[in-house]
């Protein structure tokens, strides 16, 4: 059994978690939730020895297993028992292949080779992920991302596995597998604790859900899962929501090469084109969008995210024109405001007051944007600080401030709270009565249902 007692970390500028306890038995889902920033990371870090190895954080209590207390080891000696599945995979990954990629921690280890290949293809195939062998790690999908580094670390046979965010990314097929996976490793009875925002995927395979509110936490056991927990407690539904919930009327396909389009559209794309070096190519098609709220939707690496990095200027070798209320778009960095899906490529300056001030000289402005996404507290904090649920809404708050007429997000309800994606909902709908045009591609259908607009699926 893992058993946390009496656990408090602090900060600098002050108490993040305190007094937590919990106990994870053998076998047993623990899912974590909470708003954004509100220590689900924080507990994960700790757990794993992130903190204070690389993150400076005082930390009281005991975290009991094997009757030891993990917090008397560092990093390297608690890997022993734990492995870590970060929301972001690639800030985990070593190498360029798959293969070696899953091959990599056993090799540290010593293990034997014919050991390392009969883990590698036994949990492959455990976790349907056998075509993701030999394969060029920085050319998959988010999602298939996500399942390289899952596999990974079941191929070192821990005893606990922690997950932080593990489905922010991924589309409706991906979580399926994500899901698959996890409860494999339940049934092999491993620990595992999931920090999460999006709750309807585990379910019914998690043994207890655990929030952490004002710093304590607050568990609620299986038996008690309802839900008007979600309304209670202000968290995301525990029911699916699918796009066949969608308004059908709001609802297209596109395939990423057709030439159809609506000529008297307000975004049109013309002669779209592009290739992946030259090889594959990703699309070539015509589209169009119309004033306000646009959602695109569709399969992990079906080419959402090159689409809008093309739009945007961001693609060697992309090949269009973008016009824009009857305007040729020259120079789109003038037009289009964007929060890619790794927001950390888009931080720049030394404070939170200072990134706002790129876009903005209006402290009135910029004032009320930090206050609407509860950062105004956090103006002088450095933006590689923040929590990545706070990075992706201080992205959000630019758009807000920003002139620029188009805003692009890439998945902005990774690493958001139910409350914090009702305020980017409240944004958004802003932003259209200002005359901006919205388009987010998403994975998320609760966001969507709850936002409204047109929905169009990107298909091949």
């Amino acid at each position: 059994m893992l058993n946390i007692s009496d656990l408090t970390v602090k900060y600098e500028d002050g108490t993040i978690l305190k007094d937590i306890n919990l106990k994870v038995s053998e076998g047993e889902i623990a899912v974590i939730t909470g708003y954004s920033g509100c220590g689900k990371s924080t507990l994960i870090k700790v757990l794993n020895g992130v903190i204070p190895t690389f993150e400076n954080a005082e930390v009281e209590g005991s975290i009991q297993y094997k009757n030891e207390n993990l917090l008397q080891y560092d990093i390297s000696e608690r890997s022993r028992y734990i492995s870590t599945v970060f929301q972001n995979p690639k800030t985990q990954f070593y190498c360029t292949n798959s293969t070696d990629e899953m091959a990599f921690a056993m090799e540290n280890r010593g293990i034997p080779r014919e050991e390392i290949l009969r883990r590698i293809h036994y949990y492959c195939e455990l976790f349907h992920t056998s075509d993701l062998i030999n394969r060029q790690i920085f050319k998959l999908s988010g999602g298939e991302k996500q399942m390289i580094a899952v596999t990974s670390v079941a191929c070192m046979e821990q005893d606990i596995y922690l997950f932080d965010e593990p489905s922010s990314s991924l589309d409706q097929e991906a979580i399926e597998r994500l899901k698959h996976a996890i409860v494999e490793l339940k049934k092999m009875g491993k620990i595992i604790l999931i920090a999460e925002h999006r709750l309807y995927y585990l379910r019914d395979c998690m043994d207890s859900l655990h929030i952490i509110q004002d710093k304590e936490m607050i568990h609620i056991p299986k038996a008690q899962m309802e839900e008007g927990l979600s309304q209670k407690y202000h968290l995301r539904g525990l029911l699916e929501v699918k796009n066949t919930d969608l308004d059908a009327e709001a609802y297209m396909r596109k395939d990423m090469f057709s030439k159809k389009f609506e000529e008297d559209s307000a975004l049109r794309c013309i002669d779209y084109s592009y290739s992946y070096r030259r090889k594959e190519k990703i699309f070539d098609f015509n589209i169009s969008f119309d004033e306000g709220i646009n959602f695109i939707v569709g399969a992990n690496g079906v080419g959402k995210s090159s689409f809008i990095r093309s739009m945007c200027g961001l693609n060697k070798g992309f090949k269009g024109r973008t016009y824009y209320k009857g305007r040729l778009c020259r120079n789109p960095s003038k037009d289009i405001s964007l929060v890619m899906q790794d927001v950390n490529y888009q931080l720049f300056t030394e404070s939170v007051w200072d990134e706002i001030s790129i876009v903005c000289d209006d402290d009135s402005i910029k004032e009320s944007v930090l206050r609407r996404l509860g950062l105004f507290e956090k103006k002088d904090f450095h933006p590689q600080s923040l929590s990545g649920g706070e990075k992706q809404r201080l992205l959000i708050g630019l758009c807000k401030a920003s002139p620029k007429p188009i805003v692009v997000l890439d998945e902005p309800t990774s690493g958001l709270c139910k409350k914090n994606m009702s305020t980017l909902i409240e944004l958004i709908h802003e932003m259209k009565k200002e005359g901006k045009m919205i388009l987010t591609i998403t994975h998320d259908f609760e966001f969507i249902k709850e936002c409204g607009g047109n929905v169009i699926e990107f298909s091949k």
